[in-house]
């Protein structure tokens, strides 16, 4: 290159920064079209279960207590949203949890008409499939804060087992607990890496033969280290109760509450 063509190049590059610097900025919250969340969750259950038989004998117990499954538990946990539209986006959130030990019972347990006397060695087993769907549309947007409306469906699939040899005992019982949710969401773009987002959904219905009630409650904030890769974390609260009658004419009713504590790497686009 010779000397009278040094001032071109200068000039060029001057030209070509800002359109780097450009590519190199984050995506910022509130302009991306997809969004996906994976990372680990903490779950911190409480659960209240009774399950009558068709003849309609049970009693009502902690799972966690008196038969002595993992209060905590460490699971996937998988979210993201698809903006089709600048206001419009469809998300979903899934974490699953499996518990499960094996103990001396202390009490007599009545489970579907059937008798569990104390001193009985008892395997239970609790899953859980946790699954959110819902449509957002932003009511007010701007480069600061995205206020939101949601409306979707809560779905979670509770299985339950209690198994015991001496007495012979195989007791197995699960549900579905599908329900409409609205709610209301906010996520504040403190700076263009920065975010912090809060929601609120809940609902409680009677659909044929269940009747439940649930509330979701959460807060996160992530930092983007790249154009498109960052990290975040975030805890988050869920209250589900129900009552369903099944074909056999045995009854389910429980009362499920989680506290979570989760981290992940988020992907924007």
């Amino acid at each position: 290159m010779t000397l009278r063509n040094l001032p071109i190049a200068f000039a060029a590059a001057a030209l070509a920064a800002p359109a780097f610097a450009q590519e190199n900025l984050p995506i910022q919250g509130g302009t991306e079209k997809f969004k996906l969340n994976l990372g680990a969750i903490l779950n911190q259950n409480d659960t209240s279960v009774r399950l009558e038989g068709p003849g309609g004998r049970g009693i009502e117990f902690g799972l966690e207590g008196s038969n002595g499954v993992k209060r905590d538990t460490w699971s996937t946990l998988a979210s993201g949203t698809w903006r089709f539209l600048p206001n419009h986006r469809v998300g979903f959130q899934s974490f699953s949890t499996r518990r499960s030990n094996t103990r001396t019972t202390q009490q007599d347990l009545v489970i579907k008409d059937e008798t569990i006397p104390a001193g009985t060695e008892l395997s239970t087993s609790a899953k859980t499939d946790f699954l959110v769907f819902n449509y957002q549309y932003s009511l007010l947007r701007d480069d600061r804060v995205e206020l939101s409306a949601m409306a979707g469906v809560y779905g979670a699939r509770f299985k339950f087992g209690f198994d015991s040899t001496t007495p012979p005992r195989d007791i197995q019982s699960n549900t579905t607990a599908p329900l409409p949710m609205f709610g209301i969401g906010l996520d504040t773009f403190i700076t263009p890496r920065w975010s912090f987002s809060t929601f609120f959904e809940g609902f409680a219905l009677k659909v044929g033969d269940v009747k439940g009630s649930v509330s979701y409650i959460g807060m996160s904030t992530d930092y983007m280290l790249t154009r498109h890769f960052g990290l975040g974390v975030g805890v988050s609260a869920v209250h589900v109760g129900a009552d369903a009658t099944q074909d056999s004419g045995s009854q389910v009713k429980f009362d499920w509450r989680s506290n979570n504590v989760f981290a992940y790497g988020q992907l924007r686009f």
